[in-house]
C-alpha cells in the first residue's frame, strides 16, 4: 500500500516567516506567518513550563524535497518503502508552510527520530499543542499509511489551514 498524500501548494516567499534556526547549522526554519506566530507562542509557553521545544524543519521547496526523497529511496530500497517516511516531491506537508518538525534542545540525538516520543518536549506537545492550533500529523496507525512521526506537527489553527489538511 502506498501512502496517500495530496499535492500541496508552496506559499510565496513573502508569506513565510523565520521561526528559528536549526541548532548550529544556521539553516533557517520558516513557516507561513499565521503558523509561525502560533509556533512562537507555543515555544514561549513551553519554555515557561521548563521545556525547550525547538524547530528543526519547516517549509520545504519541492526541489529540496526531491533531494530528501532520493536519499530515502537509496536508504529504503524502493519507492513504496520510501514514501512511508518521506513524501514525494509536491506531496510533503512541509510544502504548505504550515508544518514543522520539532525537537528538544537538550536531546539532539532524538531530532527527527522515533525516540523523540520519550522526551519531555513530546509529552508537553501531546498535552498542549492543540491549545496553539497544532496536531500530530502522523500518529500511529494513521490513515495515510505514513510511519509514526512524533516530531511532525501541522498547524490547523485557522479554517484555511484545517481545510488544507482535511483533503
Amino acid at each position: 500500500m502506498t501512502p496517500g498524500r495530496p499535492l500541496y501548494r508552496e506559499p510565496a516567499d513573502a508569506e513565510l516567516v523565520v521561526v528559528g534556526r536549526y541548532r548550529q547549522t544556521g539553516r533557517e526554519v520558516k513557516m507561513r506567518a499565521d503558523a509561525a506566530a502560533a509556533l512562537l507562542d507555543l515555544m514561549v509557553q513551553a519554555r515557561a513550563d521548563g521545556v525547550a521545544v525547538m524547530p528543526i524543519s519547516g517549509f520545504r521547496t519541492v526541489a529540496y524535497q526531491e533531494s530528501l526523497f532520493q536519499r530515502a529511496l537509496a536508504k529504503y530500497g524502493s519507492e513504496d518503502a520510501a514514501v512511508r517516511w518521506v513524501g514525494r516531491p509536491g506531496h510533503s506537508e512541509h510544502h504548505s508552510g504550515l508544518v514543522v518538525d520539532l525537537g528538544e534542545e537538550a536531546s539532539p540525538a532524538c531530532d527527527v527520530e522515533p525516540p523523540f516520543e520519550a522526551t519531555r518536549a513530546f509529552h508537553w506537545l501531546q498535552t498542549n499543542a492543540a491549545h496553539f492550533g497544532f496536531e500530530l500529523s502522523y500518529p500511529p496507525g494513521n490513515p495515510r499509511g505514513v510511519h509514526y512521526e512524533p516530531w511532525h506537527w501541522r498547524f490547523i489553527g485557522t479554517p484555511e489551514a484545517r481545510q488544507i489538511f482535511q483533503r
